[in-house]
């Protein structure tokens, strides 16, 4: 067995120089990848437009051309959640066919191993995963969070840019603790409403409170307005029009909480999670959905492993169908495990690390178990 996998790792080299078996197989599989791509989401595109098309025309100011809008903002979040189910829908046609037709049989007495025949379909599912992140990370993100800003506004044909908002705030400021109800950013200016600043001494025992309606952050600076101050030693209030406000908080420590994981890039994640962590604050639900922009596309390579059990195997029994149907399962077994350890990373209830990746490790080592287990 030890010898056997030894073996296989020939075959990584070997495609760096591929043959025409190579090219043959590939071909096959990119083809199909790309027809039931384009397929399914003109498919998916036509129902969802045609169930909103009257919600979009609706909106304040739309013309027809809104749909059309909708349309390029609404097809790269359908190609980046569907290509790995593409991938295996591809995957399981290119197999099966060259099975029915006994191609496998005549590649595998040619002296290739199953895991060689997989190998092209293996290498393209990389491109394809690798062509699917720069897309999520430099397309998607962007369409999605403007559409859901314009989903936001009903519509609208002319909203600003969406604001990043979050709610019920705490920080901390040295000693001293801030809480807003809301923070809301648009451009450069950083507007927090309803803050509460409790000053503490080095015992941290509070000594004053500072309410304000609200704060603004323009230019680099911080500007408390309509100001409350309340000294806890004399029991005296202090009212103020507007204070500035001397403070170290950076108005990034507010836009973390706002990030939406889906709606950001890695680099953007990346620094709010190490915002949020620098405060002490749990990042569970941004670490796993981090983990999650690597595993989504690669999850592609996953596809041809999965569907080897369409293509190899006896079938004197007539049994493709079934054996189709079983790899079928194991997709969706694979999808819906995969988003059962999401969910349970983003609670905490497993480690984002885990999360993230164990769907992806198991059923990655099942497709390979059986690949060996046909070499038998």
């Amino acid at each position: 067995m030890v010898e056997r996998v030894m073996s296989y790792g020939g075959h990584f080299g070997k495609m760096l120089n591929p043959g025409s078996m190579d090219v043959y197989l590939a071909k096959l599989f990119a083809v199909r990848y790309i027809v039931i791509l384009v397929g399914l989401i003109s498919t998916l595109q036509m129902l969802d437009i045609l169930a909103k098309s009257e919600e979009i025309l609706a909106g304040e100011g739309a013309q027809y051309e809104d749909l059309w809008r909708y349309v390029t903002l609404r097809s790269p979040h359908l190609i980046s959640l569907f290509s790995p189910f593409v991938a295996l829908l591809a995957s399981i046609l290119t197999l099966s066919v060259l099975n029915v037709h006994s191609e496998i049989v005549i590649i595998k007495a040619s002296g290739w191993s199953a895991f060689r025949i997989l190998m092209p379909l293996m290498a393209v599912s990389l491109l394809i995963g690798a062509i699917s992140f720069v897309f999520s990370e430099t397309v998607t993100v962007h369409a999605r969070g403007e559409l859901r800003n314009w989903e936001a506004n009903a519509f609208a044909a002319d909203i600003p840019p969406a604001p990043d908002s979050v709610y019920d705030t705490w920080v901390t400021d040295g000693q001293n603790l801030v809480k807003a109800e809301s923070a809301n950013r648009n451009g450069s200016i950083l507007l927090l409403d309803q803050v509460t600043q409790y000053i503490r001494d080095e015992n941290k025992n509070i000594t004053n409170i500072i309410k304000a309606d609200f704060a603004v952050y323009r230019e680099g600076a911080w500007k408390l307005f309509e100001v409350k101050k309340f000294d806890l030693d004399n029991l005296n209030i202090t009212l103020l029009e507007n204070l500035d406000w001397d403070t170290t908080i950076p108005p990034e420590r507010f836009i973390s909480y706002a990030i939406v994981a889906d709606q950001v890039n890695l680099p953007r994640l990346r620094r709010a999670i190490n915002q949020l962590q620098s405060e002490g604050h749990a990042t569970d639900n941004l670490s796993t959905m981090l983990y999650q922009k690597y595993v989504s596309p690669l999850s592609t390579l996953l596809m041809p492993l999965l569907a080897g059990l369409a293509a190899f195997g006896l079938n004197r029994g007539g049994n493709l169908l079934a054996r189709i149907l079983l790899t079928l399962s194991m997709g969706f077994g694979f999808f819906v495990v995969n988003n059962l350890f999401i969910a349970l990373g983003q609670y905490g209830a497993v480690p984002p690390l885990i999360a993230a990746w164990l769907p992806f490790v198991l059923f990655g080592l099942a497709g390979i178990s059986f690949i060996l287990l046909t070499e038998e």
